[in-house]
């Protein structure tokens, strides 16, 4: 039942234009679901290696077998973690559509989102999106369950734009050395400069809620709040300098990125309403 009233949302917003005054991509093609064994496929910002991997819609871990939508296009390292563990993405979709990026971790102890780039990974996509799924940009963290990465550093906080030093190795919102001290954010910068994302949404816990915005990307938010149920309310409680969504909004041109705050736990069917929102709010950019 959640499916489908997903499905028919999408449907129901298949006609609609962009709202936004920021740019959007040509449209592409979806497909539908297949079982494959690898992919190989030339990303416009690098080599894309060969894969097995899966989807599973009951846990936040990495895919495991090797079922794949027809699709996928593969899945590449970006960079290595300050502990040594490879920054992966995985593409779907229509090369040279509206291009979407969806980043699942990048404070190690949220986690939840994963469980919505796990629907995303096989679920249906509208006609001409270009679909990168990183599932966690801090590694370190992540297999560590603690926020920053191996040097302590909370990678939310240490992007260039507006950096600030802030604490000392241990605090939970230490910023780093410097300004993309850290090769976790080098390695996004890289990346998202090359890919140029017209839309990159980051998942993050447990304020339960999406900050308001009375910029391009305003309309993109309340939707996604629309769908889910999600507050639209301000995020506070830190110090938001040297923040990754600022920075791509800021720093990659036409591009609109925002943060989704979702509670303590996610359930399946929570995580489907929250991938079928992601496409509908992309779906605004064709």
């Amino acid at each position: 039942m959640i499916r489908r009233l997903v499905a028919m949302v999408l449907l129901a917003l298949a006609p609609v234009a962009c709202t936004s005054d920021e740019g959007a991509g040509p449209a592409g093609v979806g497909t539908e679901a297949a079982t494959v064994t690898s992919a190989t496929s030339t990303s416009i910002v690098g080599t894309t290696t060969s894969t097995s991997t899966t989807s599973s819609t009951t846990s936040t871990s990495s895919p495991t077998t090797s079922t794949l939508p027809a699709d996928f296009l593969g899945e590449q390292v970006i960079g290595t973690s300050a502990g040594g563990l490879p920054i992966t993405v995985s593409h779907r979709g229509t090369p040279g559509g509206t291009v979407v990026l969806v980043v699942g971790v990048i404070h190690g102890d949220e986690n939840a989102g994963l469980a919505v780039l796990d629907e995303l990974r096989t679920m249906a996509l509208p006609h001409g999106i270009d679909l990168w799924l990183m599932e966690a940009m801090n590694p370190d963290g992540y297999a560590a369950d603690v926020r920053g990465n191996a040097n302590g550093v909370d990678l939310n906080r240490n992007f260039p734009h507006d950096w600030t030093p802030i604490a000392e190795p241990g605090d939970w919102q230490y910023s780093g050395a410097g300004p993309a001290s850290e090769p976790e954010t080098q390695a996004f910068i890289d990346f998202t400069e090359g890919l140029r994302p017209a839309l990159t949404l980051w998942y993050h816990q447990d304020l339960y809620r999406v900050s308001p915005s009375d910029g391009p990307d305003g309309p993109l938010r309340r939707l996604y709040t629309e769908i889910t149920g999600l507050p639209y309310e301000t995020v506070s409680g830190g110090t938001y300098s040297g923040v990754a969504a600022t920075w791509v909004r800021r720093s990659i041109p036409g591009a609109m990125s925002f943060i989704i705050e979702l509670g303590p736990t996610l359930s399946v069917d929570e995580a489907v309403v929250h991938a079928g929102a992601v496409l509908a709010v992309a779906q605004k950019l064709l």
